[in-house]
């Protein structure tokens, strides 16, 4: 039994790497949405990787003892290295933030590019060109002889 219980504390210990990469990846997503499904996603492949360990090493028989083990050897985990790891990831996070934000832009301008590349080409050739407008005795540009006298006060 204390054989099993060694082993529920280093796959716990295992688990906190498993957690050390996701908190670099809410380093990389900082929105709140992807916080919640990076912190779900993790406490699901926890979950089963804890449900997978009692069915393989004790039959599903739940025991107080290997909880405990597997939560200390993620709890060893966090209070050694990854503790050490925080500078780096938030770094190295930041950086990729930034090239991701770049890589963003160029895809948006492309798009934007081809969106009017589209509208000029397709979308004008289709609509009739305008026809000039017929003017009722007058011909453009010309002024009105009435408005251009000056008005006599008296």
């Amino acid at each position: 039994m204390l054989d099993y219980a060694v082993q529920f504390l280093i796959c716990g210990f295992l688990m906190g790497i498993v957690y050390d990469f996701f908190r670099f990846l809410r380093f990389v997503f900082v929105k709140k949405a992807a916080v919640f499904l990076l912190d779900f996603l993790f406490f699901v492949i926890y979950s089963a990787a804890f449900f997978i360990l009692l069915l393989g090493y004790n039959n599903g028989t739940v025991r107080a003892l290997y909880f405990t083990a597997y939560f200390l050897g993620t709890v060893l985990y966090v209070f050694t290295v990854f503790r050490l790891t925080k500078r780096l990831q938030s770094w190295t996070a930041g950086n990729i933030r930034k090239l991701l934000k770049k890589i963003i832009n160029c895809i948006k301008k492309l798009l934007q590019l081809v969106k009017r590349l589209y509208y000029n080409v397709v979308v004008l050739s289709k609509k009739p060109l305008l026809k000039r407008r017929k003017s009722k005795g007058k011909k453009s540009g010309v002024k009105n002889e009435k408005s251009d006298k000056p008005v006599k006060q008296k």
